[in-house]
């Protein structure tokens, strides 16, 4: 089975590219760019990321989790910035406990709306009617991650 990670990876740089420049609207109603510093190296990374907005922030779920490891800058609150249409937001992102109900929560409203992620969180089919399952639920826990972004102003960053 192809991954969805196989065919992004790679064009990781123009897709970025995309998303910071006047054409962004064509990638930017799922998908945004995260930038942070390291929290061991110090060192300044940038990835564009799946997103799906939740309540006032923001919500990245992970496919493929342990095969990446930049989500774990944030398992304690760690800032960060976003470009999300066309504008620069500064964020604080913290990851969500697998297996919560907020995990949950955040897996099935993107399940719900790209049922064809099941493919890449575990190869299972979701059927919406039924909701997860306590197997698919498992899958979730062992594959997915969850990392929120809380907007840290109301005013575009400055950087």
């Amino acid at each position: 089975m192809i991954s969805l990670n196989d065919i992004a990876t790679p064009l990781n740089g123009l897709v970025g590219a995309l998303l910071r420049s006047p054409l962004h609207f064509v990638a930017s109603k799922g998908l945004m760019v995260l930038s942070w510093e390291g929290r061991k190296s110090g060192r300044s990374f940038s990835i564009p990321v799946g997103v799906q907005p939740h309540g006032d922030g923001l919500v990245v779920l992970i496919s493929k989790r342990d095969e990446k490891q930049w989500w774990k800058n944030f398992r304690t609150p760690w800032p960060a910035t976003v470009h999300l249409r066309g504008q620069e937001r500064d964020v604080v992102g913290t990851v969500v406990e697998p297996g919560s109900e907020a995990f949950f929560g955040h897996c099935e409203r993107t399940l719900r709306r790209l049922p064809w992620m099941a493919s890449q969180f575990g190869g299972f089919r979701f059927d919406p009617a039924q909701g997860l399952t306590a197997e698919q639920r498992a899958t979730l826990v062992e594959n997915v991650g969850a990392v929120s972004f809380a907007f840290s102003s109301a005013a575009p960053s400055t950087r």
